[in-house]
């Protein structure tokens, strides 16, 4: 029997998917800032898109392979070539140098962290602590801890800054998102996404992938309110800023990414085939290359998108096991994908430039 709350958060999710289908999202011009409390009070979801279980690769990983921890998922690379990957069992977050994958410092945390995204070219990482309910923001230069949020909804799983001071954070376990400003939690909206997953800064919004199947939702950072909502997909998983109008989203169950223009309306670019789970995603903005990991067939699939409506997909790159998630080198271009895989040899690949496909 469903409860009040339940039917609550329900009719309201019926109501934006409807108002998405039917036409543009469009609050009301005197629709107030969030102040709710945030949830986290566990919420039963159908199942969630989930990357494709990899078996061993057949092909050798191409480029260098290097140890960097236990379970490593989340990684990032900063303008000054630090990288940042998270691990768990400890717990924690590895500063590595990018070009050579050393191990530079290891910060512990009170949970882990799936996902990691920039808040700047060149930092504070912000870090999503799903068990302990926590945002932090790391220093790359020196690995210290910037600020620490509490109560940030019930397992928060992604982040994104899309202005100066707010950071947009998913509730995967609540529902909806949670607004972060000056290390603490200014304001929450519930109702929105069941179960929101990745989420991108495109422009002044955060543009939020529904794991759940119910598209995209976009958030405006400084007023912290909803403002557009658009089926997407089957299911995605992963989103990813193109510019300041354009994301990208995995479509794990659908096989395929979508460029999306987001205006804050959400309007379809192009659909690219990608077969087996694509999950983690990369963009180099520099030479306009998007990269998606296959996460069924241990496969990195390069995509040129000079031009976002005529995308070309220039090859692929065997990689490590279960590749979850890559990360770009902004200053050489090289490419770095951790090794997810439970109960083996973690591992961080990297490859160099000249061993991307260019068509």
């Amino acid at each position: 029997m469903m409860t009040s709350r339940a039917a609550l958060v329900f009719s309201s999710v019926l109501a934006l998917l409807i108002a998405g289908c039917s036409g543009p999202f469009r609050p009301s011009a005197n629709s107030a800032p969030a102040t709710s409390a945030v949830s986290t009070a566990p919420v039963t979801h159908a199942p969630a898109a989930e990357p494709g279980t990899a078996s061993a690769p057949a092909v050798a990983p191409a480029g260098r392979v290097v140890p960097i921890g236990n379970a490593p998922e989340g990684i990032v690379v900063g303008s000054s070539g630090v990288g940042a990957v998270a691990v768990r069992n400890p717990n924690g977050v590895v500063l590595f140098d990018a070009a050579t994958g050393s191990v530079r410092q290891i910060v512990p945390t009170t949970g882990a962290a799936r996902h990691l995204e920039l808040a700047g070219a060149d930092g504070p990482v912000l870090v999503p602590l799903e068990a302990s309910n926590e945002l932090a923001q790391l220093s790359l230069a020196d690995g210290n801890v910037i600020s620490t949020a509490t109560g940030v909804g019930r397992g928060p799983h992604d982040a994104a800054a899309p202005d100066d001071r707010t950071v947009v954070a998913t509730n995967e376990q609540g529902g909806g998102v949670v607004f972060v400003r000056d290390g603490a939690v200014v304001g929450s909206l519930p109702a929105g996404p069941p179960q929101p997953g990745g989420v991108a800064a495109v422009g002044t919004f955060a543009a939020v992938a529904d794991v759940q199947g119910n598209g995209v939702w976009v958030y405006d950072g400084s007023s912290r309110q909803l403002v557009a909502q658009a089926p997407v997909g089957v299911k995605l998983t992963h989103a990813i800023g193109l510019s300041d109008d354009l994301a990208a989203f995995a479509d794990t169950d659908g096989g395929a990414v979508f460029i999306e223009h987001i205006d804050p309306q959400v309007s379809q670019v192009a659909r690219i085939e990608a077969p087996g789970n694509p999950y983690g995603l990369a963009y180099d903005r520099l030479r306009h290359r998007l990269y998606v990991t296959l996460t069924a067939s241990n496969v990195l699939r390069v995509i040129d998108v000079s031009d976002p409506a005529k995308p070309r997909t220039l090859g692929g790159v065997p990689t490590v096991q279960q590749p979850n998630s890559v990360a770009v080198d902004p200053r050489s271009g090289a490419v770095l994908i951790t090794g997810s895989t439970p109960g083996r040899a973690s591992s961080l690949q990297i490859i160099a430039p000249e061993l991307l496909p260019t068509g």
